[in-house]
């Protein structure tokens, strides 16, 4: 058995025998054991390297190495470069294309990072495996972390739970998914400053890759970003790859399905960034930037499938995950920036290819009736009616973002098919919306002569229902604000109907209120923030206002969610001068 060395002059030949291994230097080369520091006898002596070092001429421009060259090639190990990604050892195998196993030769993997081994110092090779086994932790503790806590914040609406469970199987195999997830991970950890809450009092220990050493210590931050360089980096090579495929839509079936997979992959990294970004962003709306990228990314790879199969549209579990999830991103944004929706609330024949069932009249069920009363698909039609308010906020927002386009006639015929579309929803709702506990909440109303608080706690059985129901309760009070005024009507009717605005708001406000202080799953807690900020808006009085600052504030500690900027805003409207006592 031979193989190549390339620092030995000659071939090493390793000779299986029972006797102990010959070191006659004329006959043999000596054998190297890995395990042991054997002398090395009856090498030659290499004149021409005795001659580079004995010789005092040399070029000092050799040792004058231009930074950017250097780390250029995935070589920005220390982020020197900030234009250069960073990639380290472990992450170069999964760029590195395996070769050795092609070669056919037993010992193809001598000469290369095995054969390095034999030089090294056992300290070094202890300190190697100490780094090692750290990054895996490192790496399980993340993954972890990001399936118990962040992947059910995504997968709120789709019963698949795609994010949380399917997710992080494929980030066994794909250094881009495994890299956003721990960069998602890590900057939550940040946000709450390393904690992790353990439910209740556990008599089993937590498990190894529960918990990492010096946790609350940690910069968090900085190994986020450096999970997010990496996955930008890798994110690269798959829209190379993707955009070779697009450019090819006839291509064989056998040639396109790479690109399913890779596509659908690059969807879920890309809302895995958008979530990055919005961590300590949502107040601008998440990250408009990948947002759009990941538009651009669902329709291109959409049109590609749907010219490959023109009978049946083609919408993979992690492609309608994905949507989904831009779709309440895309609501969030736009609300922020007063502006409109990415996706097309008209496009109603997309919208039923991701499992609506709207009508070209505006109806939103084909059979309402069995919305309301199927006992047989519980879990099926509460993700349909959450996903069908979802397109309904989209549209709300839609409406008030055109506001300057249309003349009031086509406003208020908007508004109206609006409202009657919400009435529909909220009249259809099968049994599972409705809360499975509620008690009042204790809260003494100085401001109103003692009285005891409207406010009530409620609890949901299903997460997704008890966010539905939020979101139903936020767009109607945009709707009620947003309202046309009829033209011609005098100074006491107007009075009157602002009167009635106001009230049926404050109801509204108070169901979200409620919903809230239940303290339901973090999910939930995540998706509540904009139906929080309205609701705190429509309120009166100081003590309802100051429950409503203390869960905006809540949210941010508990999830890592960024909520100071509404709080501020609140106060902001409400003209307090401070920051009242009492709020955490």
């Amino acid at each position: 058995m031979v193989a190549s060395n390339p620092t030995l002059t000659g071939p090493i030949e390793v000779q299986t025998t029972d006797q102990g291994p010959s070191l006659n230097p004329v006959t043999e080369q000596p054998i190297l054991f890995p395990e042991a520091n054997y002398m090395l006898q009856g090498m030659e002596e290499d004149t021409t390297l005795d001659a580079l070092l004995n010789d005092t001429t040399y070029d000092p421009a050799w040792f004058d190495l231009d930074p950017d060259i250097f780390y250029s090639n995935n070589n920005n190990s220390c982020g020197f470069i900030p234009n250069a990604h960073i990639v380290d050892e472990v992450d170069r195998n999964d760029m590195r294309h395996t070769t050795e196993a092609s070669a056919g030769t037993p010992m193809s993997g001598i000469g290369s990072s095995a054969y390095s081994n034999i030089w090294a110092p056992e300290i070094q090779l202890n300190t190697s495996a100490l780094i090692t086994d750290e990054r895996e932790h490192e790496m399980a503790y993340l993954i972890r972390h990001f399936t118990e806590s962040i992947g059910p914040w995504m997968d709120l609406f789709d019963n698949d739970e795609h994010f949380a469970h399917l997710v992080p199987l494929k980030a066994l195999r794909d250094a881009l998914l495994r890299n956003a997830i721990a960069a998602v991970a890590a900057k939550q950890l940040g946000r709450v400053k390393g904690h992790k809450p353990f439910i209740g009092k556990q008599c089993q220990r937590p498990a190894h890759m529960e918990i990492i050493e010096d946790g609350y210590e940690i910069n968090w931050f900085y190994k986020a970003a450096n999970y997010y360089d990496k996955a930008i980096a890798f994110s690269r090579t798959y829209l190379a790859a993707l955009s070779g495929s697009l450019a090819r839509p006839n291509s064989p079936p056998a040639s396109s399905s790479p690109s399913v997979g890779h596509s659908d992959d690059l969807l879920v990294a890309v809302s895995l960034f958008s979530l990055y970004e919005s961590l300590d962003n949502l107040e601008m709306g998440m990250n408009f930037q990948h947002l759009t990228g990941l538009k651009s990314l669902l329709t291109a790879v959409s049109n590609n499938d749907q010219k490959q199969s023109q009978l049946i549209p083609f919408i993979t579990v992690g492609r309608r995950a994905s949507f989904w999830n831009f779709a309440r991103a895309d609501y969030q944004a736009a609300y922020t920036n007063r502006q409109k929706t990415l996706l097309d609330t008209e496009d109603l024949q997309m919208w039923r290819n991701c499992g609506l069932q709207v009508q070209a009249d505006g109806s939103l069920y084909a059979d309402p009736p069995t919305i309301k009363d199927d006992l047989l698909h519980c879990r099926e039609l509460a993700q349909l009616v959450s996903h069908t308010i979802l397109w309904l906020v989209l549209r709300v927002t839609n409406y008030l973002a055109s506001d300057s386009d249309q003349t009031p006639s086509v406003r208020h015929g908007w508004w109206k098919q609006l409202t009657a579309q919400l009435d529909s929803w909220f009249g259809n709702l099968p049994e599972t919306f409705r809360p499975c506990a509620q008690v009042r909440y204790p809260l003494q109303m100085r401001s109103h002569r003692g009285g005891t608080s409207q406010l009530t706690e409620v609890f949901f059985s299903i997460n997704q229902c008890a966010a539905a129901i939020q979101l139903y309760h936020f767009v109607r009070i945009l709707l009620l604000l947003n309202k046309p005024s009829p033209a011609g009507i005098d100074i006491s009717n107007r009075l009157k109907a602002y009167r009635e605005i106001s009230a049926e708001a404050i109801k509204h406000a108070r169901e979200i209120v409620g919903i809230a202080l239940g303290r339901p799953h973090p999910a939930v807690r995540v998706e509540m923030n904009l139906p929080l900020y309205v609701a705190g808006g429509c309120l009166e009085t100081d003590e309802e206002r100051k429950v409503v600052l203390e869960l905006l504030r809540a949210i941010e500690t508990d999830t890592g969610c960024s909520t100071e900027v509404k709080v501020r805003s609140l106060i902001d409207e409400w003209g307090w001068a401070q920051e009242p006592e009492g709020v955490a």
